[in-house]
């Protein structure tokens, strides 16, 4: 039933569906996921795991029964490690699924390929939505047209902060899809010589209308893909023109920023386009930003528990009591100021924003261990250049999410022990090579990709 795993590609822009179960973070393509496990239930006796993973799964179970009686212990609340423990499954059954896949089907290109065809067309659904959000937003705030997009999104950043945030759980959420999952999928089909007229006017219009989410973590984040593709593809044939490519993209960058939110031709007026233009003609004022203020909060009080507790830390899930117990080291200021760290007190799930301090303050050295052999098993993994690539943008991505279930992740762990990724090299492709693969896909029109 390949399907399903077709369908979760699809649907992977989906990750705030409003009639799926979770939180913030609520990804429909976990159920199709789910489905595709259970139908080829029978192969999980044949999988073939590294002893790594082996060993990193036995330290994850041994934390979560800690915790437990850590928790009995302490008489903490149980929301959060129940809440970490779901997640975690939800985690490992993506990872299952996928793990299945690559190994049914390693010997088969064309199933891969189709399931990147499919996450592109699945930000065409994303693109869809934004495009409502954005005439909710600067044209007709009409109810029903709200209640359409209430079908693909839960939550309603466009509609209280005039924020354009597709099918995802906020703006900021945005990169974690572009440097994760449209921008790999570009590229190898481009690669691969399936990239097609509706790919690209797909990934165009998207980025064109993410302008309007008025993100800074997007905007950096895109930057950081960006110089991270740039280091792994650029060598001495080409870095003269690829430094100027490099610097003529900045320039556009910061002509558009220039244009859009200092001469604000678009007459945009809300608090975060005020926010942000703030930032660029100030960019010192970005200490002072209200995100910044959240997460670098989180990240102290992380660290510091971390000291306070480093053997075993507060218990998978209990960042809630670490923040609790460091609350009257919070600046005053940044309380006054964020609504969120004030209310943190009564949110036993709290998140950190920050996988690295999230896994250190609730697990102490246990924590540590985990995201060291983490860390050293997807770096040892062997493979090319966009290999590489996708290990650096996997592990910047843990800086700025720290959820137990976030699917991408665990896609790419399962997707970089194929040799199908493995072998890829991001090269130019020439105008030869280009009529080559040209010529190869026409021969593949009896199996045409779907």
């Amino acid at each position: 039933m390949i399907f399903f795993i077709y369908a979760a590609a699809f649907l992977l822009s989906l990750d705030n569906f409003p009639f799926m179960f979770g939180g913030g973070y609520k990804p429909l393509s976990l159920l199709f996921i789910t489905l595709y496990v259970l139908f080829n239930i029978h192969k999980l006796l044949y999988l073939k795991f590294k002893r790594i993973e082996i060993i990193i799964f036995v330290i994850l179970t041994f934390s979560i029964v800690i915790t437990v009686f850590e928790n009995m212990k302490n008489n903490y609340n149980f929301d959060g490690l129940i809440d970490a423990t779901t997640s975690l499954m939800a985690g490992i059954v993506v990872y299952l699924g996928f793990k299945i896949f690559t190994q049914k089907h390693h010997q088969d290109e064309t199933k891969f390929i189709k399931v990147f065809q499919w996450i592109v067309r699945g930000y065409g659904l994303a693109l869809f939505v934004g495009v409502l959000q954005l005439i909710y937003i600067y044209i007709f705030p009409n109810g029903a047209l709200r209640e359409v997009i209430h079908l693909f999104v839960n939550r309603d950043a466009y509609a209280s902060a005039s924020r354009v945030h597709f099918t995802f759980s906020e703006p900021s959420f945005i990169s974690l899809h572009t440097n994760l999952l449209l921008l790999p999928a570009v590229i190898i089909l481009k690669n691969k010589g399936y990239l097609t007229k509706n790919h690209k006017i797909i990934v165009l219009s998207f980025f064109t209308i993410s302008l309007f989410s008025l993100s800074i973590r997007y905007f950096l984040d895109i930057f950081i893909f960006f110089i991270v593709y740039s280091i792994f593809t650029t060598h001495k044939k080409i870095f003269v023109k690829r430094f100027l490519a490099f610097m003529l993209a900045i320039f556009s960058i910061l002509l558009i920023l220039n244009v859009v939110f200092v001469q604000n031709v678009f007459h945009l007026n809300s608090d975060h386009f005020y926010r942000l233009s703030n930032i660029i003609n100030k960019p010192s004022t970005v200490l002072e930003d209200t995100s910044f203020v959240i997460r670098s909060t989180y990240t102290e009080v992380g660290l510091e528990s971390f000291s306070d507790r480093p053997l075993l830390g507060y218990g998978l899930g209990n960042f809630h009591y670490a923040y609790v117990d460091h609350l009257s080291e919070v600046d005053a200021t940044a309380l006054k100021q964020s609504e969120e760290l004030r209310n943190a007190v009564n949110n036993y799930s709290l998140a950190q924003y920050n996988m690295f301090t999230r896994m250190l303050s609730e697990l102490g050295v246990i924590g540590l261990l985990i995201l060291l052999l983490s860390i050293y098993f997807i770096c040892s993994i062997k493979g090319k250049n966009l290999a590489k690539m996708i290990v650096i943008l996997v592990i910047y991505s843990q800086l700025q999410f720290d959820s137990l279930a976030f699917i991408q992740i665990y896609i790419w762990v399962a997707l970089l022990q194929t040799k199908f990724i493995s072998n890829i090299k991001i090269e130019n492709v020439s105008k030869k090579q280009h009529i080559i693969k040209k010529n190869i896909k026409g021969n593949r029109q009896s199996t045409a990709i779907i």
